[in-house]
C-alpha cells in the first residue's frame, strides 16, 4: 500500500493525530479531508527528503557460531552454527524439544548461551545487547504481552522502544492494520484478544519500523486464520526480496516448504541436516517431500 493510500484509508481521528504530530496548523473549524491528506503528504515528502541513507544490513545479518546451551546436565543446543544473510528466509525446523525455541531465545538475548558467539547485524548479543536487540524483531511461540494495554497502545509503545518517529509509526500501523484486517480489534485490551489476534498485534508492532528487517519468528503462522497466514507469508517473501533477513522456526513442514529458501534441521539439540530442498533431496534421492527428508533425519520414517 502506498503512503497516500494509507492516509486516505486512515480514520479521521488517526489522520488528525498525525497532522498534530507533524505540526500542521489547523485554524478552521471545518476542514475538508482531501485538504488535510494533501497537507500531510506535503509535510511527509519534506521530511523524506531530509532522511539519511537507508539502513543496510551486514552480511550475515544473523550469525551463531559454535553455540551451546545447557540446562543443568541436559544439552538443549549443541555447537550450533547458523547464518542468515540479507535477502533470504531460513527455516529452523525440527520436532518438539529439538532446540529451536532455545536457539531463538539465545539469539534475542532472552537467555544466555553457555558458549559460542551470537551476532545480530554485526553486534554481539553479549557485549552490545541494546544495539543487537534494536536491530531484531521477535515473535515468540507463545505470545505474551501487557494485558492492560490496548492493541493500539501496545503497538505505539513498541514503536517508541524501537525509536520509530511518531509519524512513521502512525502511518505504518495503519498500513498493517489493513493488511492483517485488525481494525475491529485495534482498541481492544491485549488481555482479552484471542491468540490469533494477539499474534497480529505483535506482528504490527515489529513492522512499525521501516525495512529492511532482521526477524526471528517462532511458529509465526500458528494461531492465524488462512487469510492471515496467506498475508503474512506473502509479506515475508516481499520483505526477503527487498533485503530483509528472516529466521523462521517451525515444526509445520508445509509452512517451511512453502516459505523458506533453505533449511536447518535440528533434533535433540543437534543440527542433523541443512541446505535447500534440492540439496537435501540429493542426500535422500528416494524422498518425495521435505516431510520424508525430515523424518529420515529425525528418527526414521514410521513403518
Amino acid at each position: 500500500m502506498t503512503m497516500r493510500a494509507s492516509l486516505e484509508r486512515m480514520p479521521g481521528d488517526e489522520l488528525l493525530r498525525l497532522a498534530r504530530v507533524l505540526k500542521i496548523p489547523i485554524v478552521k473549524r471545518n476542514i475538508k479531508r482531501s485538504w488535510l491528506v494533501e497537507e500531510v503528504m506535503k509535510e511527509l515528502e519534506k521530511r523524506n527528503e531530509r532522511k539519511i541513507s537507508p539502513i543496510r544490513l551486514v552480511t550475515p545479518a544473523i550469525s551463531l557460531d559454535n553455540v551451546t546451551k545447557r540446562f543443568g546436565k541436559k544439552v538443549a543446543v549443541r555447537k550450533l552454527n547458523l547464518k542468515v544473510n540479507p535477502g533470504e528466509i531460513v527455516g529452523l525446523v525440527g520436532p518438539n524439544g529439538a532446540g529451536k525455541t532455545t536457539t531463538l531465545r539465545m539469539l534475542t538475548g532472552i537467555i544466555r548461551a553457555n558458549s559460542g558467539n551470537i551476532k545480530v547485524d554485526g553486534y554481539d548479543i553479549r557485549d552490545k545487547p541494546i544495539q543487537a536487540k534494536e536491530r531484531i524483531g521477535y515473535i515468540p511461540e507463545k505470545p505474551t504481552c501487557y494485558p492492560s494495554l490496548t492493541a493500539r497502545e501496545y503497538i505505539m509503545f513498541t514503536a517508541r522502544i524501537y525509536s520509530v518517529p511518531h509519524e512513521t509509526a502512525l502511518i505504518r500501523m495503519r498500513e498493517f492494520i489493513e493488511l492483517f484486517h485488525f481494525d475491529e480489534f485495534i482498541d481492544t485490551y491485549i488481555g482479552i484478544l484471542s491468540k490469533g489476534n494477539l499474534q497480529r498485534a505483535l506482528l504490527i508492532g515489529i513492522f512499525t519500523r521501516e525495512p529492511p528487517y532482521i526477524l526471528a519468528l517462532d511458529e509465526p503462522i500458528y494461531g492465524l486464520d488462512p487469510r492471515g497466514a496467506w498475508n503474512l507469508k506473502k509479506l515475508l517473501r516481499q520483505l526477503r526480496d527487498d533485503g530483509s533477513a528472516i529466521l523462521v522456526s517451525t515444526h509445520i513442514l508445509e509452512v517451511a516448504a512453502d516459505l523458506c529458501d533453505r533449511f536447518v534441521i535440528m533434533n535433540e539439540g543437534d543440527v542433523v541436516g541443512k541446505g535447500t530442498i534440492d540439496e537435501l533431496k540429493a542426500l535422500f534421492p528416494e524422498a518425495v517431500s521435505l516431510e520424508e527428508i525430515f523424518l529420515s533425519l529425525t528418527g526414521g520414517i514410521p513403518k
